[in-house]
């Protein structure tokens, strides 16, 4: 179970190899194009979804020097839970003439989410985190030693369950605190609580009525998607409907198909703790919704098929910047989900994962105040004032929508998801697809296609806002407050 190495040579040659796969993955990153990087953004999601959202894990920890390693994030136990752990193959790795470890130092332990505070003070002050108070040993490298049987030198395997007496929210950790080594094992893990039968529920105590809630919102976005698309067959042949307004239809589509998905990975998840064939189809239906949120964001702000039927330059570079954004969020997505807490790289794809997300975030923007912008500028006469003053008002309040999602989903749901009680972790979901279905149909009302209360009349013969367009355009204000539009060009 000891094995002695030249420690310095392997942490060289660990830290060389991963620089050459770091710069090996940005060149090809570099080359690819954005339906590229989809594809194999979608190719991944097939292939390592098998794993993903498992509450039965299975991690390898191969050669790992770190002083402690989160193997499982908070789970909601009610009293009367279960943990199993399972090891196999445990191995010590020791520099030369170095004298044999304490195995004792080398463990596991649970504790509650609230202590993680005091678990990074712990060890800031160097202390052994496995003799600390306020964790529960679950057993040591000493433990399986003591099962060993006549003639064995060490313990392949080990097993190791524990019912949870006192619900709440815990954690499960790997601690090595004896400096200048490494270690390897596998380890399965297993969290579950109890239902009133005794059988096992593997979804955490918050998390129990989430199948319910994507359910809920599965059957409101589908409302939502039909009547958006008898709206559209209403005023279809009329001048209302516009291809921004089938971007639109898609975009809720897809995001009835991710939310039935997710509410039946929960569900799978709960019987058998393991959601399999499921999550490959809800990360395919999810790629496709993010990106064609941020793409019709994007649009809308643009007054592409409103305002005018083409793309300035600039807005198409925006469009290719922030397609590869969501393709690289989603495979941050998918490693997150997949890889778990125990890989070196998971703090880092989830940092990754954040940041993209904000640059997309503010990426959407900026067209909406490219357009506030234009239109502001263009108001020098009493005439076009008096036209730009709707349309003004128009995207001022889409940007203020937007601001108001994009803040709530990403800030307030987090706050939301970290500050309630874990038995209530399921109204941040709750909230984040109330807060999206809200934002749908409140873009969906004020860009309908209703011909009485459009916004945006194209005639021929008059260059609008002094905006190169192949359209004419003539505003009127129409009894709704708004404009009206009429096009008289081939839109492309």
């Amino acid at each position: 179970m000891s094995v002695r190495v030249h420690m310095t040579s392997y942490r060289h040659a660990r830290t060389g190899t991963e620089a050459s796969h770091n710069g090996a993955l940005s060149m090809a990153m570099r080359s690819l194009s954005p339906s590229k990087m989809m594809a194999m953004a979608m190719v991944a999601m097939l292939v390592a979804a098998r794993g993903a959202n498992a509450r039965i894990t299975h991690y390898d920890v191969v050669r790992d020097d770190r002083s402690l390693i989160l193997l499982r994030e908070p789970f909601g136990f009610a009293p009367g839970g279960l943990v199993e752990i399972t090891l196999k193959e445990p191995r010590i790795y020791l520099p030369e003439h170095a004298a044999p470890p304490d195995k004792t130092k080398f463990g596991f332990f649970l504790t509650a989410g609230r202590d993680e505070g005091a678990l990074d003070a712990a060890l800031a002050d160097g202390a052994c985190v496995l003799d600390v108070d306020f964790v529960q040993q679950t057993f040591t490298f000493a433990d399986m030693d003591a099962q060993l049987k006549a003639g064995e030198r060490e313990v392949s395997t080990y097993e190791f369950t524990q019912d949870i007496t006192n619900g709440g929210d815990y954690m499960l950790f790997f601690a090595n605190c004896e400096p200048h080594t490494v270690v390897s094992f596998g380890i399965t893990t297993t969290f579950a609580n109890k239902d009133s039968s005794g059988r096992l529920d593997y979804l955490g105590r918050g998390e129990k009525s989430l199948p319910s809630v994507y359910y809920l919102f599965f059957l409101l976005d589908v409302c939502a998607a039909a009547a958006w698309a008898y709206t559209l067959g209403k005023a279809q042949g009329r001048r209302g409907v516009r291809k921004i307004h089938w971007l639109m239809l898609a975009l809720v589509t897809f995001k009835s198909l991710s939310v039935l998905t997710q509410a039946g990975r929960y569900h799978l998840t709960r019987i058998s703790g393991s959601s399999a064939g499921w999550t490959a189809a809800f990360y395919v239906f999810t790629v496709c919704r993010s990106m064609l949120l941020f793409v019709v964001i994007a649009l809308v702000g643009m007054g592409w098929s409103f305002l005018k039927p083409f793309l300035h330059q600039r807005e198409k570079n925006l469009l290719m910047a922030v397609i590869p954004l969501q393709v690289l969020a989603n495979i941050a997505t998918l490693v997150i989900d997949e890889e778990g807490p125990a890989d070196e790289g998971f703090f880092a794809w989830q940092s990754m994962f954040i940041m993209i997300d904000i640059m997309c975030c503010c990426a959407v923007l900026v067209p909406i105040v490219w357009s506030i912008k234009h239109l502001r500028d263009s108001s020098d006469a009493s005439e076009k004032q008096a036209r730009n003053l709707h349309k003004l008002e128009l995207f001022r309040h889409f940007y203020v929508m937007t601001v108001a999602y994009i803040y709530f989903t990403r800030i307030v749901v987090y706050l939301l998801k970290s500050t309630v009680e874990y038995e209530l972790r399921w109204t941040a979901a709750f909230f984040s697809e109330l807060a999206t279905l809200a934002y749908y149909v409140a873009t969906g009302y004020l860009f309908r296609p209703e011909e009485e209360n459009m916004y945006f009349q194209l005639k021929k013969d008059e260059d609008e806002d002094g905006v190169e367009m192949s359209d004419r355009a003539m505003w009127l204000p129409s009894g709704a407050g708004g404009l009206i539009a009429e096009t008289n060009t081939t839109n492309v």
